[in-house]
């Protein structure tokens, strides 16, 4: 079936165009974990600026099928396989964005990210808050249980006034 190296592909490009994809792809400068709603849109948001090459990461091949609108690479595979992030340009990153749907996970890639390959910039999501403390402090982490919160918070004080 071929390398890894020969199953990435920049979203709604065919077969003949894949051998000039193959040799940008490493050149990636942004990798965003997890093809969710909320990962493929991020991963949109940052191919839509022009200095971003961008490579969106699942495990699940529906999941980056779906992605729609998308100028970026995808490559279906294991971020916690450090061989596999190796491959797909880690070192070069200068932004991670660790956005499955398993906290563990995503504080392992911030881990990796920051004490392996320095990676300038991280971010995560944490469906746990009580997680953080776990976290490199110089990783950004979003918790959307935290942010609903404040918000609801916001809203009722905002209605009693």
């Amino acid at each position: 079936m071929g390398n890894r190296q020969d199953q990435r592909y920049r979203k709604g490009k065919n077969k003949r165009q894949m051998s000039q994809v193959k040799k940008m792809a490493n050149d990636v400068n942004a990798i965003v974990i997890g093809a969710g709603r909320l990962g493929s849109n991020i991963a949109k948001y940052l191919a839509k600026q022009k200095k971003n090459d961008v490579l969106l990461i699942d495990r699940n091949r529906r999941k980056l099928n779906n992605v729609y609108d998308y100028s970026g690479f995808i490559e279906v595979g294991d971020a916690t396989d450090l061989a596999f992030l190796e491959d797909n340009g880690i070192k070069g990153a200068e932004r991670v964005v660790a956005i499955t749907d398993d906290d563990n996970t995503n504080i392992f890639i911030s881990d990796v990210c920051v004490n392996m390959y320095h990676t300038r910039e991280v971010y995560i999501r944490l469906k746990d808050s009580r997680k953080m403390k776990l976290v490199d402090p110089s990783v950004k982490c979003i918790c959307p249980f935290e942010l609903s919160l404040n918000d609801f918070a916001a809203l009722m004080e905002e209605a009693q006034k």
